[in-house]
């Protein structure tokens, strides 16, 4: 963590200045019939669970993500949520192939929402096909701002 004398969210962002646009492999995975099934049983999509399952529905990508990742270490004053994904599509999930996972922290930005500034680290992850080629784009956004001041009711 950067220099204490620095704004909790100053440190955040020179945090994640030396993480921008580096790559972190995080290895592979073989796609079975089986965790195609155990997904569409967990999510109800009864359409898959009709079929021999050799292909994944959509958001079957989202188990093969590493979720938040670099992580980003928060001081105790700054706390961060979930700001939303988008999934670009180049083909499609199919059982008994293997893919390759991989992230980096692509950008981080400034934007002011109802309750003041904020700051939004965007990942961006990839699975990708054997030779290499983008499967699925995952396109993650987390939202760290200064947590608010306690009120009486927190406190008591």
């Amino acid at each position: 963590m950067p220099s204490t004398s620095e704004s909790p969210i100053a440190a955040v962002k020179a945090q994640c200045a030396a993480l921008l646009g580096q790559p972190i492999a995080l290895g592979t995975v073989t796609v079975t019939r089986e965790m195609i099934r155990a997904y569409a049983a967990r999510v109800g999509d009864a359409a898959t669970l009709a079929t021999d399952c050799a292909v994944a529905p959509p958001t079957f990508c989202l188990t093969l993500h590493a979720g938040m990742t670099p992580r980003i270490e928060l001081p105790p004053d700054v706390f961060g949520v979930y700001g939303g994904h988008d999934l670009i599509f180049h083909g499609t999930l199919r059982a008994g192939e293997t893919y390759s996972r991989g992230v980096c922290l692509s950008d981080v930005y400034e934007k002011s929402g109802r309750s003041g500034g904020l700051t939004v680290v965007v990942r961006h992850g990839t699975i990708a096909a054997a030779d290499g080629t983008p499967v699925v784009e995952i396109v993650e956004r987390q939202i760290i701002r200064h947590k608010p001041p306690a009120t009486a009711e927190d406190r008591s």
